[in-house]
């Protein structure tokens, strides 16, 4: 018998309404919304990484923060351990942190500059009163050796470290309750390359090591190629197209993606691939076109994409593209 899978959202969606001005009160105009996330589906299996895609404001780290409810107001369903989160009360929610962490973008504003490193990493442990002072010490330790810190280093403050050290601080305290799901949202991308390359290994054995199961989110192709066993693309708020990573890499199936693959560098020129360079406006999240999201930038738009929203549909293999044509 197959395993559940650990995650999965279906319909999920984030609004933020806007203010209306003078002009919409005298107008009588409804209120606007922008439509940061609007109802995208996926699922993750355990110890499987999901590498989400797409350019600056398409939807991405705000669709990670609403599958953690860490935002108000999220509407559709998130089974987590098979059980729905959505809506769930805050004392409820609190409880699900242990196994739900996230690792955010920037190391140096993610970590408290006041605080030593030990009271840093081990901040979950007292949160939920976790083990004696000397247990959690002792835990704090072998996370940061297990990250590749040593174990001196935990007297000492944030400021003390270079970028990718704190990075490894931010990652050791995240598995410090031994979560089933961790949401690293650009978590390589304010790092150098070589440290970049560091990062990502580590991650790669912590996942084999422990089980866990990523949603990555990023805007380097490159990087979520890597380290995605899926990927998935997200425009204006919507998945394009998913599906299992050397497949969307390889063969894309919607024109958004096949735009963002070929933007990808090659390191060998016989393997350079034509630039599709996009052309048109991006439209705003508060007022999408009807029809196809991305149809005011696609080279082969035509008469049903302008009137017609295209579906997400199975190509074969769990590969998803929405796009009339694929």
């Amino acid at each position: 018998m197959a395993e559940p899978d650990l995650l999965t959202v279906d319909g999920l969606t984030k609004h933020f309404p806007l203010r209306r001005s003078a002009s919409d009160i005298v107008a009588r105009r409804p209120a606007r919304v922008l439509r940061a996330v609007d109802g995208i589906s996926f699922s993750a299996k355990r110890g499987e990484t999901i590498g989400i895609v797409g350019e600056s404001g398409c939807g991405k780290s705000t669709a990670g923060l609403a599958l953690l409810q860490l935002l108000p107001d999220v509407d559709g369903s998130v089974i987590f351990q098979g059980r729905n989160i959505v809506g769930l009360p805050a004392r409820e929610i609190r409880e699900l942190r242990r196994n739900m962490q996230l690792v955010l973008q920037n190391p140096y504003s993610s970590l408290d500059p006041r605080m030593r490193i030990e009271a840093i990493v081990a901040e979950p442990l007292h949160n939920f009163a976790i083990g004696t002072r000397a247990e959690r010490r002792e835990r704090v330790r072998e996370l940061l050796a297990r990250v590749g810190l040593s174990t001196g280093h935990a007297t000492r403050h944030p400021h003390e470290f270079s970028g990718g050290q704190r990075q490894r601080i931010s990652i050791a305290r995240a598995l410090a309750l031994n979560p089933a799901l961790i949401v690293a949202d650009e978590a390589v991308s304010a790092l150098d390359v070589s440290v970049q390359a560091q990062i990502l290994n580590l991650m790669l054995e912590l996942k084999e090591e422990f089980g866990l199961t990523y949603i990555f989110i990023s805007h380097d192709l490159s990087v979520v190629r890597y380290i995605a066993d899926r990927i998935a693309v997200m425009y204006l708020g919507q998945i394009m197209e998913i599906g299992a990573s050397e497949e969307v890499s390889d063969h894309p199936r919607h024109p958004y993606t096949e735009a963002l693959m070929s933007a990808v560098p090659e390191i060998d020129d016989a393997d350079q691939k034509r630039r599709i360079v996009l052309s048109g406006e991006l439209p705003s999240p508060v007022n999408p076109p009807p029809g196809c999201p991305f149809q005011t930038r696609c080279p082969r738009v035509e008469t049903r994409c302008r009137e017609e929203k295209p579906v997400l549909r199975d190509l074969g293999g769990g590969h998803r593209a929405s796009c009339h044509f694929a």
